[in-house]
Formats: C-alpha cells, sequence, structure tokens
C-alpha cells in the first residue's frame, strides 16, 4: 500500500530486506510513525504492525484516516491553493491551532504535499506533489493488520521503557545519524523528534526482544553498533559489502 503522506525525509529502500528479517505473521512494534511507507507495506505482506507515535497531532492525522480519508481529501482541497511563501509559513506555524480535528488532519496532509522537506512544519513551498494521485493514496487508504498507539512518553526512550505491547519484534526507523551536539534550544516542528543516538542504542541492550533499527549510512553508527549484525545497502536497496556505495544500514540484535 501506498502511504498519502510524502517522505522525504528517510525514503529507506530496504523493504525487501526487512521481509527477509520479518516473517508472515509477526507483530511488529514500529515507533518514530510518521509516513508509514515501510510500516504499511510490511501490513500489506502479512505482517501485524503496531505504530508507534508520542505526537499527538501525528496520531491524530493517522486516526482520522483511518475514520474518514475522503472527508480528509475533500477538506485539503478546499484549502488549496495555499498563497505564496508568506502564507505557506504562516500555515506551517499556525496549523495546530484550527479547532475542528479534520481540518487540523487536512492541513496536516496538504502542508506535507505542498513542504520541499516533507515536513509539516518546515520547509519551502512546492506543491507538485498535491496532486491528483495523491488524492488517491488518501482516498484509498484502508490498511489491514495495521494498528495505532499514542504513547504517553516525553522521547523515544520513555516510550521504549514504558511499551507494554506484545510482539515479536521491534522496529526503530531512525534516518539520519548525528552526534547531538547543540541540540538545546533548536527549532522543532510540532510532528519533528530529537533523537539521542548514543541513549537508542543505550536502551537497546537492555532489551531482550528482537529489535530492528534503519540508519542512513554513517561512519558513526558503524562505530556505534559494530558488535551487531549490519546488512549495508546501496541506493537501490541491494544489499553490498562496498562501505563506498553504502547508502542506508539495517541493524539486528539477531
Amino acid at each position: 500500500m501506498k502511504s498519502p503522506i510524502k517522505e522525504n525525509i528517510n525514503n529507506f529502500k530496504c523493504l525487501s530486506v526487512l521481509k527477509e528479517l520479518i516473517p508472515k505473521g509477526s507483530v511488529v512494534n514500529s515507533f518514530l510513525f510518521f509516513s508509514g511507507n515501510l510500516e504499511l507495506n510490511l501490513a500489506e505482506s502479512e505482517r501485524f504492525v503496531i505504530a508507534h507515535t508520542n505526537k499527538y497531532v501525528i496520531y491524530e492525522f493517522w486516526k482520522c484516516a483511518l475514520e474518514d480519508p475522503c472527508r480528509i481529501a475533500d477538506l485539503s482541497e478546499t484549502l488549496f491553493p495555499v498563497g505564496d511563501e508568506k502564507m505557506f509559513h504562516i500555515l506551517q506555524e499556525r496549523w495546530p491551532e484550527y479547532k475542528d480535528h479534520f481540518t487540523r488532519s487536512a492541513l496536516f496532509f496538504l502542508l506535507n504535499r505542498c513542504s520541499d522537506s516533507g515536513w509539516i512544519s518546515a520547509g519551502h513551498l512546492e506543491d507538485k506533489n498535491f496532486n491528483p494521485l495523491a488524492f488517491s493514496y488518501l482516498k484509498k487508504f484502508s490498511p489491514k493488520n495495521f494498528f495505532l498507539v499514542l504513547d504517553d512518553a516525553k522521547d523515544l526512550n520513555e516510550t521504549i521503557e514504558k511499551n507494554n505491547q506484545e510482539g515479536d519484534f521491534l522496529f526503530f526507523p531512525i534516518g539520519k545519524f548525528n552526534y547531538n551536539f547543540f541540540e538545546h534550544g533548536k527549532s522543532k516542528g510540532y510532528e519533528m523528534t530529537t533523537i539521542y543516538h548514543k541513549r537508542l542504542y543505550e536502551a537497546l541492550q537492555n532489551i531482550e526482544d528482537k529489535w530492528i533499527v534503519l540508519y542512513k549510512n554513517h561512519p558513526g553508527v558503524h562505530k556505534l553498533y559494530q558488535d551487531y549484525n549490519i546488512i549495508m545497502l546501496n541506493k537501490y536497496g541491494r544489499t553490498t559489502k562496498e562501505k563506498g556505495s553504502c547508502e542506508e544500514v539495517v541493524i539486528a540484535n539477531f
């Protein structure tokens, strides 16, 4: 299933590798849920996905999409076009202030599709992806084997600690790695999460369940997870032994 949310942030190509690692019929708890591209495809291919987020705005959009995706599509059409760049940035700053939850969800969809970054609260106006194909993905949204959870936690580590869902795998599609220098004071959008990568690594050491972590290729990832099974993938999502052609890595504790 194609997600109605545009993914410009991570764009992982590792679906085939994930299907090899995660057998059909498995229950997967996926964290940091946003666009759902990987999760929805896993669910469609007979894996049971429990999608976790601690961001209410993300949870609300997907909850509304599960309830009535056509209503979101119709409302977003009435809100388009968004005007110029200045108006676009005003919407990015104020969209959660709208009182109606379906209107907020329509703005979530609209801003994602019109942002060159794919974020809801950041990026420059680029509306070419607000098109009939995007509407078809949204209107046809009716996933199977997919469940949504809003976690009462302030960050990813607390979410992991509080996780009481039964399952076979924990799944963390992280994305870009950094050393978390100067995080204090950085501006974050309503839907954005700061990942403290070393803290995540340390939390995973205390987990007995099978887990899988996804990263974009970075020397820091290889160093941090050097004791684990690291699968390197090239830009086409095929496995590679060459670090020079590696674009993303799949890390597993099994």
